[in-house]
């Protein structure tokens, strides 16, 4: 019953882009979920849920920018640790 509700969230949505009175034609959306639906930031918290690397990690609502907090001279091993983690989402 779950796995159906989220099936017919997930798969078969369209969406388009509008500014002012111009749109974009609707597409199929192949992943992920439509940009602003309720249980997107939810289900983007449960599937990233393992790459929190510090308590200052943080990721956008958009789901297109990783930001890290670290001392400088740190910086490059807070780099390959997000490399790393988003290598690992995407295999």
């Amino acid at each position: 019953m779950v796995l159906e509700w989220f099936q017919t969230y997930l798969v078969g949505q369209y969406q388009y882009v509008r500014t002012g009175s111009s749109a974009s034609l609707a597409t199929l959306i192949m992943c992920g979920v439509p940009h602003g639906s309720v249980l997107g930031p939810i289900l983007f918290l449960l599937y990233t849920a393992d790459m929190i690397l510090c308590p200052h990690l943080k990721v956008d609502e958009n789901d297109t920018q990783i930001y890290g907090s670290c001392r400088p001279s740190a910086s490059l091993e807070l780099q390959n640790t997000i490399i790393d983690c988003v290598d690992h989402v995407a295999r």
